[in-house]
């Protein structure tokens, strides 16, 4: 969007043509912004860096051009020029260009322009005049002069297009009438730059209010036109409508948002799966040693006991070989969910720890409340009466426990307290099955804090199935 000098118009013709480029000083990289195709007979990738550019130039204008566009650099004031270039099937067009210095608030340095095919024009300014305003209507993007205080001024046809406005009406209007709320300071901010001269032009992505009260998307493009003494005239601005795209930028987000959510349930999913036992639907192995460490740890630090009961299905094996495997897998489906009714706080933990075989990892809990889970571990069971024959009780399935504590230090491995267990549960089994026994008997079977197993136990015991 370039400010237009009357003075720039050539001799007019049957059919001017309008077209408007940005040329990037660090990159030499050259944008076209509409127009381009229609006068070279090019598309944009096709003319994009000084060295295609020059190959369209006349070999007697090169230098000429080359030396206005240099001083248009150093001076920072831009250049108009009259110029040949080479049309697609070697005719020769005039072009008129107008181009403007563009400094960034970071350094980089643009060319901002307009190029007018001036070929055919023949006759006097005041016809060009009025050819230049046929451009102006029927140009493929918006164009408006603004006031400086925000008026329309004028607007060609794509302009009204774009918000739905007639021009009487929209004249009586103000940019920032339209203006979705959300994006007027920030719009107002960067007039107010180029009032004070702190740049020429600027771009901004923004909303207008159509007419219909739908919102428009659209690409502005805003240049100061200043009168011969200086001082601010107008604003030109090109208005791109980019709702479309806008509406696909959205979709695609929304898919990559839905994506990124379907991946976090499945990774959510996937990670239960790996910490979860797929018969019992409670804490399997893997899991079990993991909460295990960290509970032993936090114990270390918050120097509260932490017990563990490992329950173990008594005749199992007889259970398996006498009703088959469904019946085996009913036991233990509904001993894992009796055992994961009883784990009932947060921190405490049921799982299964192999293939008959259970733990409850009972976080801040000391002997006595360790006792008493057992016991209603004992009394769920009797519940559950899940009889067999092969079973010397009579009264139907039942499980040997056994229960173990600590005041965990640091200098030990979590593992004694399984390990302890493990040989509370052994003599349960020697002592008759349907019970439990707490290791460290002393004390009404209670540990005594501060006490620590022999070396020899201070490993990972293995799962194994008693009969």
């Amino acid at each position: 969007m370039i400010p237009i000098d009357p003075q720039l118009i050539g001799i007019a013709g049957d059919d001017p043509r309008l077209t408007t480029w940005e040329w990037i000083a660090a990159t030499d990289q050259l944008r076209w912004t509409s127009g381009q195709s229609e006068i070279y007979s090019r598309p944009a990738k096709e003319i994009n860096c000084t060295a295609a550019w020059n190959e369209l130039v006349h070999p007697d204008d090169r230098e000429r051009l080359q030396k206005s566009v240099e001083r248009a650099l150093e001076s920072g004031t831009g250049f108009r020029e009259r110029f040949r270039v080479a049309g697609r099937h070697g005719e020769t067009l005039w072009i008129l260009g107008h181009a403007r210095v563009i400094r960034d608030p970071d350094g980089a340095v643009r060319l901002l322009g307009l190029n007018m095919d001036v070929t055919d024009w023949v006759d006097a300014l005041a016809d060009s005049e009025a050819r230049f305003s046929a451009t102006f209507e029927q140009a493929a993007v918006g164009i408006a002069h603004i006031g400086l205080d925000g008026t329309w001024l004028n607007v060609n046809r794509r302009c009204l297009e774009i918000v739905g406005y007639p021009k009487e009406e929209l004249l009586k209007l103000t940019f920032a009438d339209i203006t979705h709320p959300n994006d007027l300071a920030a719009d107002w901010a960067l007039v107010h730059e180029l009032l004070r001269g702190e740049r020429s032009t600027y771009s901004m992505e923004k909303r207008y209010f159509a007419k219909d009260r739908r919102l428009v998307w659209v690409n502005l493009t805003v240049s100061l036109v200043r009168k011969r003494d200086g001082s601010p005239d107008y604003f030109i601005s090109v208005i791109e409508d980019i709702t479309a795209r806008k509406q696909i930028e959205a979709e695609r987000d929304g898919l990559i948002e839905a994506l990124e959510e379907r991946v976090r349930e499945r990774t959510a999913e996937l990670e239960k799966l790996t910490l979860t036992d797929p018969l019992t639907g409670i804490a399997n192995r893997r899991c079990l040693d993991d909460r295990l460490e960290i509970e032993w740890k936090r114990a270390v630090r918050t120097h509260q006991p932490l017990s563990v009961l490992l329950i173990d299905i008594d005749h199992f094996k007889n259970l398996n070989d006498g009703f088959g495997h469904a019946m085996a897998d009913r036991a233990l489906v509904s001993i894992a969910s009796g055992l994961g009714n009883l784990a009932r706080r947060a921190s405490d933990l049921a799982a299964r720890y192999g293939g008959d075989e259970f733990v409850l990892v009972l976080p801040d809990t000391g002997p006595d409340g360790a006792e008493i889970i057992a016991r209603q571990v004992q009394d769920m069971i009797h519940v559950i009466n899940l009889r067999t024959a092969e079973s010397p009780l009579a009264a139907g399935i039942t499980v040997s426990q056994g229960v173990a504590t600590s005041w965990p230090e640091s200098s030990a491995a979590c593992w004694t307290l399984l390990s302890n267990a493990d040989r509370a549960l052994y003599r349960a089994k020697q002592s008759g099955r349907d019970r439990f026994e707490v290791h460290g008997g002393s004390i009404e079977g209670q540990e005594v804090p501060g006490s620590h197993p022999s070396p020899s136990t201070n490993r990972r015991p293995d799962p194994r199935s008693r009969g």
